[in-house]
C-alpha cells in the first residue's frame, strides 16, 4: 500500500515553507512586542494551512481513496512543524523571550492528540481492506 503520495509530499513542502515564514513573522513580532501582528501572522498561517490541507488532501483522496481520516497529513504536519521549530532554536533564530521549553511542551501536548488520532485511525481501519472502505469495494 502506498502511504506516501505525491500530494502528501507537496503538502509537506508547502507546509514547511509556510511554517518557516510563520516562524520569521512570529519571532519578529515577539521581538518588536507587536501583539496585533502576531495575531495576524497566526491567522494567516492557519488559513494557509487549512487551504493547503484541504487542497492536497482532497486531491490525494481523489487519486487514491485511502480511508485514513487524515492521519497521514496530521503526522506529517506534526513532524515537519516540530523539526522546523527545533532547527529554529538550534540556529538561534528565536527572539530573546522565546523559550525552547515552550516548543517541547507544545510538541508533547500535540503528540498526545496525535496519539489519540492514531488510536481512532486504528479503530477506523477495522472497516477497511488495505485502507479502502469495504462498502466502496463491494458495491
Amino acid at each position: 500500500m502506498k502511504l506516501i503520495t505525491s500530494n502528501l509530499l507537496k503538502f509537506a513542502f508547502f507546509f514547511a515553507l509556510g511554517s518557516i515564514l510563520f516562524r520569521f513573522g512570529l519571532s519578529w513580532s515577539i521581538t518588536n512586542h507587536t501583539v496585533f501582528e502576531m495575531w495576524i501572522f497566526a491567522i494567516l498561517y492557519f488559513i494557509f494551512n487549512a487551504g493547503i490541507g484541504w487542497f492536497f488532501g482532497k486531491k490525494d483522496y481523489e487519486s487514491f481513496p485511502l480511508n485514513d481520516i487524515g492521519f497521514r497529513f496530521h503526522l506529517v504536519t506534526y513532524v515537519v512543524f516540530n523539526i522546523i521549530w527545533e532547527l529554529w532554536f538550534l540556529f538561534g533564530l528565536q527572539s530573546q523571550v522565546e523559550n525552547v521549553k515552550i516548543a517541547h511542551q507544545i510538541a508533547l501536548f500535540w503528540g498526545i492528540f496525535l496519539l489519540v488520532h492514531f488510536i481512532i485511525y486504528l479503530f477506523n481501519r477495522k472497516n477497511t481492506i488495505k485502507g479502502l472502505d469495504k462498502s466502496e469495494i463491494f458495491e
